[in-house]
């Protein structure tokens, strides 16, 4: 097995609902959930990342996992609501039929809320989950959450080859060496890599032209953006899981064979050297033309 597969976790938004702005197919029916968690478990992927704002996603998993006795990490998120945290966990773990692995706060706010803390806590020390962490945007973020008085065991972060800036800015170095564990979404933003070119120019005309030359950079190589952007993110010892969002069997069989191929890190320092911060492009939630 490749040590980069075992890094990858499933990202299930669209078990539970339409996601991804380059998602033709709408949700993800529960045969084709099957096939892809059947096919992923067989090749050392054992981690699913949900939420409780994704539709029915956590009882889609649910329905798998029960008729299945294979074991499975599952990280789950909790929002600012009208149920208690601890009312919250109980019912991820009703509608997953285990109990989750990982909680997260779905936003740094939340996390760094004194009641939310407490709940959290209690949570964990009542053995309702196990490791606790937060889903974060950016730097401004992640600082407030690493001087609140709870420590994430995990954090999660949007990063990929068109957006490094975590990466530049030696975030992600400072939370490796607290011992915090990283996993990065928005590996190929939200789609948006899939897009054609014509697309791109008439809804994000911004961005077309770093885009163009990361594909001049990955096709040197023979590789597509995402590929270079999915290993680029394999390449770092800093990240310990990348959350990857698949409709369908196929999809996940391609990232795997893109996981084989070996690139020389020339090629990643070139890509790096592309710098671009406009934060409409590279925050999904901003833009105009919704997922």
């Amino acid at each position: 097995m490749l040590e980069t597969v075992s890094k990858l976790s499933i990202g299930t938004a669209q078990f539970g609902m339409p996601y991804g702005i380059a998602n033709q197919n709408g949700q993800v029916n529960a045969n084709e959930i099957q096939s892809i968690l059947d096919f992923a478990y067989e090749n050392d992927i054992n981690t699913l990342d949900t939420a409780k704002a994704y539709g029915n996603s956590e009882k889609s998993i649910g329905e798998y996992l029960i008729k299945t006795e294979k074991s499975w990490n599952i990280i789950t998120k909790v929002n600012d609501g009208d149920k208690s945290i601890v009312e919250q966990i109980q019912d991820s773990k009703e509608k997953l039929t285990v109990k989750p692995t990982v909680v997260l706060a779905h936003s740094a706010n939340l996390f760094i809320d004194p009641v939310f803390q407490l709940e959290l806590q209690e949570a964990k020390d009542n053995e309702l989950i196990g490791s606790i962490g937060v889903s974060l945007y950016n730097e401004k973020e992640i600082n407030q959450v690493l001087e609140s008085h709870l420590k994430p065991k995990v954090v999660q972060l949007p990063m990929n080859i068109l957006d490094t800036r975590l990466y530049r800015h030696g975030v992600l170095d400072k939370l490796f060496e607290k011992g915090i564990e990283i996993h990065v979404r928005s590996a190929f933003l939200q789609g948006l890599f899939y897009l054609s070119k014509f697309y791109l120019e008439n809804h994000f005309e911004d961005v077309v032209p770093c885009l163009e030359k990361l594909k001049s950079i990955s096709a040197k190589v023979g590789l597509t953006l995402a590929e270079l952007s999915l290993l680029w993110l394999a390449s770092l010892k800093e990240v310990s899981k990348i959350i990857i969002g698949v409709d369908n069997v196929n999809q996940l069989k391609a990232h795997l064979e893109t996981l084989k191929k070996n690139v020389d890190s020339s090629i990643f320092e070139e890509a790096l050297s592309i710098h671009y911060e406009n934060e409409n492009i590279l925050n999904p939630s901003l833009w105009s033309v919704k997922s």
